[in-house]
């Protein structure tokens, strides 16, 4: 046996394991979370994690994502990674535990009068909820609060998680996980207040493994899902460990269109004559035009860059991530911004867009994504010791998901121009059109139009809350605005647009 010690962000912990047991057994063993965006096939080298003693050997596959420096200083990747002798590891911000439930006391002070309820938006990377009042007519936030989605170890997409999915023990553990999170959420934010009600807004793979559906259709032609009406039924069906409540999960449109995109579009008003663009900018790019008639919805297979997925220092938007870049003359940095203006250990969703942005600015990146020669080896530098780099890698991936989000614009748009355009999702809530100007993935018929509405997944599951509390009556009508939005929707397959590739890659350029 070999002794094992891990330092994480909630403590050191001490173990052992058989020589050559991998280290993600161990980590499942002793309940310590982490993060495995490409689901474990060492294909990204986004779980990357330190050795500080007992490294074990590097193998050749590494040099892909570890530079000999890395390497040297004791980084290895940890889906691969096999344990083969005594070691102490260090697991960095990127796989700590970064769910702490804090909540944000949002509305007024509570009177403890009226009824309530919660509203979630169960996110593929974060999971938001918040407390919801009803008395008199109104109904009012009162907090929120948000965790990791826990189901990261396999995967930071819906794509690997249905893969992982295949395996039933996996299938299982992330229904659990998912199940867990939740109810951390509902148990944090109601304390002793009598709840009625807790309404679920996700995208359609997220519900389907909360609920234990079979995901396979999800992932092959034609993409058919086990469900997609609401659902309504008692909480411990889903939440074994709450009891007595009602527990509705809104409708979705398609497999990749899914109820948290309905939970969007049920906070906006559809006016005849007016036309507007509704854009989620998360790990499925799902969007939708009403052009003052029809409603038309598609879904971009963006990945999780939006997120900070996929990237070499990419990282949750906590303390410490680089959330805003400048870039001054002679390719310096002008101005970094953390977030609480902490010291920079990573970059988050919206860092990863500005640096992009700017490094075609100032013509260190050319039109066609290419780095100047020379960072091309190593990457641009964000931070005066080198430590936080963009590498050629995350200019790629960058690429993929910005064209995918412009083609799906396109497709839906076909020459038409939106009286506004809504930008939703937490990447969302926090852009500055402006600063991502250079990177082209937005057409020019939506300059001066856009309008970051936040978490609209939650919003909406937040008003349908509040119907369900003030009675049947306003929960009957708010069924039937969700049904018609699921019905008028025409779904848009991009993959099947003869033009598709074409746009695609033309759309790849800066």
């Amino acid at each position: 046996m070999i002794s094992v010690t891990i330092i994480s962000k909630s403590g050191r912990f001490q173990t052992s394991a058989r020589a050559g047991t991998r280290l993600r057994a161990v980590l499942d063993k002793e309940g310590i979370d982490y993060s495995l965006p490409c689901g474990g096939e060492g294909k990204c080298g986004g779980c990357k994690v330190r050795f500080l003693e007992g490294a074990p050997m590097s193998y050749v596959w590494e040099e892909a994502h570890l530079s000999e420096k890395e390497q040297a200083q004791g980084y290895r990747i940890l889906c691969r990674t096999v344990l083969d002798s005594d070691c102490v590891l260090e697991l960095g911000e990127m796989h700590s535990d970064l769910s702490e439930l804090k909540t944000i006391e949002v509305g007024g002070r509570d009177n403890g009068q009226g009824t309530y309820g919660i509203a979630v938006d169960l996110g593929t990377t974060t999971i938001g909820a918040c407390l919801i009042k009803q008395e008199t007519g109104a109904y009012e936030v009162l907090a929120s609060a948000a965790t990791q989605n826990h189901q990261r170890k396999y995967g930071s997409d819906v794509i690997s998680r249905i893969a992982a999915a295949e395996d039933e023990a996996a299938s299982e553990d992330m229904e659990r996980l998912a199940a867990a999170d939740i109810e951390a959420l509902v148990k944090e934010l109601a304390g002793d207040r009598d709840l009625k009600t807790i309404t679920i807004a996700g995208n359609t793979t997220m519900l389907h493994l909360l609920n234990g559906y079979d995901v396979s259709g999800l992932g092959r032609y034609p993409y058919t899902p086990h469900a997609l009406g609401s659902v309504k039924w008692p909480t411990d069906i889903v939440l074994k460990n709450i009891e007595n409540l009602t527990l509705c999960e809104l409708p979705g449109i398609s497999a990749f269109v899914g109820a948290d995109i309905v939970a969007g579009l049920y906070t906006i008003p559809f006016e005849e004559g007016k036309k507007f663009f509704f854009l989620d900018l998360g790990t499925n790019g799902e969007m939708a035009f009403y052009d003052g008639e029809r409603l038309k919805v598609t879904s971009a297979a963006a990945g999780p860059v939006f997120e900070a997925g996929g990237i070499s220092s990419g990282m949750a938007s906590v303390p410490g991530a680089i959330s805003h870049v400048e870039i001054g003359p002679g390719g310096s940095i002008a101005r970094l911004k953390t977030i609480e203006d902490k010291a920079p250990v990573g970059i988050c969703g919206t860092g990863v867009m500005e640096i992009t942005s700017e490094l075609v600015r100032c013509g260190i990146i050319d039109e066609t994504g290419l780095l100047s020669d020379e960072y091309f080896d190593e990457g641009f530098p964000l931070t005066e010791d080198g430590s936080i780099r963009f590498t050629q890698q995350d200019i790629r991936n960058v690429q993929l998901a910005k064209a995918a989000i412009f083609t799906g614009i396109q497709a839906l748009l076909e020459g038409e121009v939106p009286d506004k355009v809504y930008i939703a999702g937490g990447f969302g809530s926090n852009i500055d059109p402006d600063k991502i100007a250079n990177l082209k993935m937005f057409p020019g018929a939506f300059d001066g139009k856009i309008a970051c509405v936040g978490n609209t997944a939650l919003k909406g599951a937040a008003k349908y809350t509040a119907a369900v509390l003030s009675g049947w009556d306003a929960e009957t009508d708010a069924d039937r605005e969700l049904q018609l939005i699921c019905e008028s929707a025409q779904v848009i397959e991009l993959a099947a647009r003869d033009s598709f590739d074409e746009e695609y890659l033309e759309a790849m350029n800066f």
